[in-house]
């Protein structure tokens, strides 16, 4: 089954359209890209990727620091996997399953995403698929783009955009479901996710800020300190130290 993996960085623009004859996933890891597949226009990040299948005709506009897990395989790879309702789609929701493996195929590096692509290929493409991630309701679309990706930049404007609401509704559906404000849930998912960064990797505390969708790393301290008295470096050695 031919099927790779990479980490890319495109040009900022490449306006001419192409196309080639093998399926194409693109994950965003970093930033974000404006691509038009067959004349439907859209943007990706990392709550959303884009699938182009073999002929599709494509173009895109990236930033210049953005950084992307490319996916190539052979047009029957989705058949073969059982899996061929995904290519109905372009845009495809990332669920917090897919976005895992996402990390880890950035931490390993292209050397070692040779070597495992065809494990942790399938894998991906079966994290994506419409049997497993499929969501009816506005509400449960949004909360999954929002644990994929809580570092972006959600505003109650963007969430009320996305669940086709009206901010009054919007807060009042918070309120149903999670007994407080869309920010402040979206604060708590970010905390959760800062943690989550410092008990499973080195990386610095001022990217782990930014990747969990704080300002810089001095915000996250203060976030953390008020709502749950800790620090992130406290909270890094204690996590060490438990095991």
């Amino acid at each position: 089954m031919f099927l790779s993996l990479e980490v890319r960085s495109y040009e900022r623009e490449n306006p001419n359209h192409h196309h080639h004859d093998h399926t194409q996933l693109v994950l965003p890891i970093h930033g974000r890209m404006e691509i038009d597949v067959d004349g439907r226009g859209g943007c990706i990040d990392q709550s959303l990727a884009a699938l182009v299948t073999p002929g599709s005709v494509h173009s895109q506009l990236t930033n210049v620091d953005s950084r992307f897990l490319v996916l190539d395989c052979a047009p029957t790879t989705l058949e073969t996997l059982q899996i061929g309702r995904l290519a109905q789609r372009i845009y495809v929701p990332i669920p917090p399953a897919t976005r895992r493996l996402i990390e880890f195929a950035e931490l390993i590096g292209n050397t070692q995403l040779s070597i495992a692509a065809s494990q942790l290929g399938p894998l991906l493409l079966s994290s994506l698929s419409p049997d497993t991630c499929c969501l009816s309701d506005p509400m449960e679309q949004l909360i999954a783009r929002l644990r994929a990706n809580p570092g972006a930049n959600w505003s109650n404007e963007v969430m009320a955009q996305v669940t086709n609401m009206s901010m009054s509704q919007l807060h009042q559906r918070f309120r149903q479901l999670f007994e407080m404000s869309p920010q402040a849930w979206l604060t708590d998912l970010r905390i959760q996710e800062a943690q989550r960064w410092l008990r499973g990797t080195s990386l610095p505390i001022s990217e782990i800020a930014l990747r969990a969708g704080f300002s810089d790393q001095a915000s996250l301290t203060r976030t953390m300190q008020r709502v749950s008295a800790t620090t992130p470096a406290v909270y890094r050695k204690a996590q060490k130290q438990s095991g």
